[in-house]
């Protein structure tokens, strides 16, 4: 299962990496927006690379990475940006792909017994 949880983790890293291009390819009109997607594309990217350099003992790095896409879902709405329509809907649904592989990203992970 080390396999499919590196490539789900590198799935998170390219969705990571769009995060902090989106504003600048997507024009972001705030700079709440433009750092909100900066700063969780960054950690996505991070976590999601630790977690694939290391797949068997980082699960819970998958499980924050769902939390932040959970969070990129409903962040347009608490952070008052939800009225720009573009960056609205590629904050949800990159938000729920996150959320959705870094879930099984972490479920993918056996435990080991000693």
């Amino acid at each position: 299962m080390n396999q499919d949880t590196k490539v789900l983790s590198g799935i998170n890293m390219i969705l990571g990496v769009w995060l902090i291009v989106a504003p600048f390819v997507l024009g972001y009109p705030t700079m709440v927006a433009l750092w909100n997607s900066i700063i969780v594309g960054a950690i996505v990217l991070i976590l999601a690379w630790i977690r694939a350099a290391d797949p068997a003992s980082t699960p819970g790095l998958s499980w924050i990475n769902a939390l932040l896409g959970v969070w990129m879902i409903i962040a347009p709405f608490i952070l008052g940006f939800a009225s720009t329509m573009s960056i609205r809907w590629n904050d949800i649904v990159v938000g729920a792909a996150i959320a959705v592989f870094g879930a099984w990203s972490a479920l993918t992970t056996t435990t080991r017994t000693t």
